[in-house]
């Protein structure tokens, strides 16, 4: 039997603000998580929205 190292307790699709904040929580408490996203980057959806300011309020 082979062994993977490659065991992931999360795997969270999609890396938009709920993806991102769903794989930070699941690796808060001690899982380990694969976050996919089919973009070049994390959080580019977050970027474009609000004008390019990511909705930020101060």
């Amino acid at each position: 039997m082979a062994k993977n190292k490659d065991i992931w307790d999360v795997i969270v699709i999609g890396s938009g603000p709920a993806g991102m904040m769903a794989a930070l929580t699941a690796a808060q408490g001690g899982a380990r998580v694969l976050l996919l996203e089919k973009n070049a980057t994390l959080g580019k959806k977050l970027l474009i929205t609000g004008g390019g300011r990511c909705n930020v309020t101060n």
